[in-house]
C-alpha cells in the first residue's frame, strides 16, 4: 500500500481539515473562509480519489504514534529511556529532564503535540468520514458494503485516536462533527464512545483486511486496550470483559493471527515482503514514500551510519536508562536498567548485527565497541575499522556503554556531579534497533514497519486478566507461549514461568512487559496501570504528587473557552 499522497488536490483538501482544528490551534473563529480548496464533489470524481481521501488519516496516524510527542510522553516519561544531555548537545530547554523528573507544566511544548497529534487526526477523520457518508458509490465502481466499510474504519481510526486523549488527559471534548466546538466530557462518557465506536464499526469490517487497515482483530484488540485500562481511566475495573475480547482474538472469532516463532519476526514484517502472522495492525513503510524516520534520527548517534550501512544523519539523543553507575556495579532500583532485566541467554540482548546479505540480523541493541559496516561481505561488522567518536570521543574508538556520566572528564570537572540526564556523553547509553536499520545498498533501509499491534500484547493482556484473577499458572501459560522464541532450547526451562511459577511476581509481570514491548509506546501506559508510575527511578525521586495523568495544555486552553484545566497542572 501506497501511503504516501501527492495529489495536489489531496493536499488542498487537507488545508480543509486544519481549518477544523481549533482545539489544536490559537483560531477560535468558525467563519474563516477557507481559500484554494477543492471542494468535495469537485475531488470526489474516482475511485483513485475516494482511496486517497480515505488513506490520508492513517499517513497521519503513523506520525502521530510514531514520529515525535506521543512516543516521547509515552517513553521517556516512563523508566526506560532517556535523552540525556550530552556535553553541549541534547539540554534543549530542560526538556528532557522535565520529561525524565516528572516536573512538566502546562506549558511544555511535548504535552501540547500529545493534545495536538490526536486531534488533528480525529479532524481529518470527521472531514472525510462525513464526505464518503455523503456519496454515491456506484459512481465509482463501488457497493453500499464498500462505503460501510470505509466509515467503519474511519471510526476504528478516531477510536484510536481518542486512546490517546483519555489516556493522557481523562476529561476531554468529544469531536464527531467537522467545525465545532464543545466542552469536556467525563472519563466515563469518553469510555462509553470509544467503546461504541469500536462495537458499532467491527461486524462492518472484513477479517484480516489489508496491511495498514483496520479490520475486526484491529478494531477488537483496541477494544482489549479499552478494557484493560479501564480501571486506571474510569475507576471501573473491566477486566472480565478484556479477557473475553482477548480470548474471542486469540481463537480467530476476529480473524488468523499467530505467535511469530522469530523474535525479530514482528518487527522485520515488511522486509522482502515479509508479513508477520502476529501483527494484527502496522504501519507499512517504503524508501522515499514513507518512512520510519523519527526513532531513527533521535536515538542513533551522528556515525552510525558508518557502521549500519546508510546515508542518514542522526541527533543522539534517546538510549536505555542506565543499568549501571559510574563506577560499573548495577544499580538497585526496582524500575528502569532495561537492559540488565534481559537475562543473559536471551536472544534478544545480543548485539545487534547483520548476519547476510539476506536481510538476516540478530539482537535488540547497539552496545560495546562500534566497527564499520563490512562492504567486502555486505553485511555485519568489520572488526578492523572501529567507528570513532566525535565529541568527548573525537578520533577515539565509539564504545556505548550501559552508564552515563562524564568519563572523559575523569577525576575532575563534571565527572564529580554523577550520573543525571544532564551529565551524559556521545557515547552514553545503549541503543535500541528493536525495529531494525538493515542496509542501504542491499536495499532493505526503510522497509520494515511500524508495528502498531500484535498478537503478544493480546495474550499478554490475557495473561494479566489471568493474573490480577488469581490464576497465576494460566497467567504463566500465556505469556510462556510468546516468551519461549526469545531462548534456545537448552536455556528454556530455566526461564519459564510454568516451571519456576513463584517467579512470577507483581514486580516481575511489570518487568516482563518492560522486556515484551520495549519501546513500542506502551510503558507509561503499563506503569500507570500498575501503578508505578509515580516510583523511584535512575535519576527520579518518587513523585510527591500524582503525575499520572498529564495537565491539558495552556493552549488548548486559550483557544477553546469551553476548556477547564483537568487537575493535574
Amino acid at each position: 500500500m501506497n501511503i504516501k499522497l501527492t495529489d495536489m488536490n489531496m493536499k488542498k483538501l487537507c488545508s480543509v481539515m486544519l481549518l477544523s482544528i481549533f482545539a489544536a490551534t490559537s483560531c477560535t473563529n468558525l467563519d474563516e473562509e477557507p481559500f484554494d480548496v477543492a471542494p468535495a464533489d469537485q475531488y470526489y470524481t474516482s475511485k483513485k480519489a475516494v482511496t486517497a481521501a480515505l488513506l490520508r488519516p492513517y499517513e497521519h496516524a503513523h506520525w502521530c504514534g510514531w514520529d515525535g510527542d506521543r512516543w516521547i510522553l509515552s517513553e521517556l516519561t516512563a523508566d526506560q529511556f532517556v535523552w540525556t544531555q550530552k556535553g553541549k548537545h541534547g539540554y534543549d530547554g530542560g526538556d528532557w529532564v522535565r520529561m525524565h523528573g516528572h516536573t512538566w507544566t502546562p506549558d511544555d511544548g511535548h504535552i501540547n503535540g500529545g493534545w495536538v497529534g490526536p486531534y488533528q487526526g480525529i479532524a481529518q477523520c470527521n472531514v472525510i468520514m462525513k464526505d464518503l457518508a455523503g456519496l454515491d458509490y456506484s459512481l465509482f465502481d463501488m457497493t453500499e458494503e464498500d462505503q460501510q466499510q470505509h466509515v467503519a474504519e474511519l471510526r476504528v481510526l478516531r477510536a484510536w485516536f481518542y486512546l490517546f486523549l483519555i489516556d493522557y488527559f481523562r476529561d476531554i471534548p468529544i469531536y464527531t462533527e467537522p467545525q465545532t466546538i464543545a466542552a469536556q466530557s467525563t472519563p466515563q462518557e469518553v469510555f462509553t464512545y470509544i467503546e461504541t465506536e469500536l462495537k458499532e464499526a467491527l461486524p462492518l469490517l472484513p477479517k484480516n483486511g489489508g496491511v495498514g487497515r483496520w479490520d475486526q482483530g484491529g478494531a477488537a484488540a483496541l477494544l482489549v486496550r479499552l478494557y484493560l485500562n479501564a480501571e486506571k481511566w474510569i475507576g471501573t475495573a473491566k477486566y472480565t470483559e478484556c479477557a473475553t475480547v482477548a480470548q474471542d482474538l486469540i481463537d480467530g472469532d476476529y480473524g488468523t493471527y499467530s505467535i511469530d516463532t522469530d523474535y525479530r519476526g514482528p518487527f522485520r514484517s515488511g522486509i522482502k515482503d515479509y508479513r508477520s502472522p502476529e501483527n494484527i495492525f502496522e504501519f507499512p513503510h517504503a524508501k522515499n514514500l514513507y518512512e520510519f524516520s523519527w526513532m531513527y534520527n533521535a536515538t542513533m548517534h551522528y556515525q552510525s551510519r558508518y557502521s549500519l550501512d546508510n546515508d542518514w544523519g542522526s541527533w543522539n539523543g534517546i538510549h536505555l536508562t542506565p543499568s549501571r553507575n559510574p563506577d560499573g556495579a548495577l544499580y538497585t532500583y526496582k524500575l528502569g536498567m532495561p537492559y540488565e532485566r534481559f537475562a543473559a541467554t536471551d536472544k534478544r540482548k545480543q548485539a545487534f548485527r547483520t548476519t547476510s546479505k539476506n536481510a538476516d540480523y540478530e539482537g535488540f541493541f547497539l552496545i560495546g565497541p562500534q566497527y564499520e559496516f563490512n562492504t567486502a561481505t555486505d553485511f555485519g561488522f568489520d572488526s578492523t575499522k572501529p567507528v570513532n567518536g566525535t565529541e568527548e570521543y573525537n578520533g577515539k574508538p565509539l564504545v556505548y556503554v550501559d552508564q552515563v556520566a562524564r568519563f572523559s572528564e575523569k577525576p575532575g570537572g563534571r565527572w564529580n556531579e554523577g550520573s543525571h540526564v544532564i551529565t551524559g556523553e556521545e557515547n552514553s547509553g545503549v541503543r535500541l534497533i528493536k525495529f531494525p536499520w538493515l542496509p542501504m545498498s542491499q536495499q532493505f533501509f526503510q522497509f520494515n514497519s511500524a508495528t502498531e499491534i500484535r498478537l503478544a500484547e493480546i495474550y499478554y493482556s490475557l495473561a494479566e486478566c489471568k493474573y490480577r484473577a488469581g490464576d497465576v499458572p494460566g497467567a504463566a501459560a500465556l505469556l510462556d507461549a510468546v516468551r519461549s522464541r526469545n531462548f534456545a532450547l537448552a536455556d528454556w526451562p530455566a526461564q519459564s514461568y510454568v516451571t519456576n511459577i513463584a517467579r512470577l511476581t507483581d514486580d516481575e509481570f511489570v518487568n516482563e512487559l518492560g522486556r515484551e514491548f520495549i519501546g513500542e509506546r506502551h510503558r507509561r501506559t503499563d506503569l500507570v496501570r500498575w501503578n508505578r508510575f509515580g516510583n523511584e527511578w535512575w535519576d527520579k525521586p518518587a513523585d510527591s504528587r500524582d503525575r499520572s495523568v498529564f495537565p491539558i495544555p495552556a493552549r488548548a486552553l486559550n483557544s477553546n473557552p469551553l476548556l477547564k484545566p483537568n487537575g493535574f497542572e
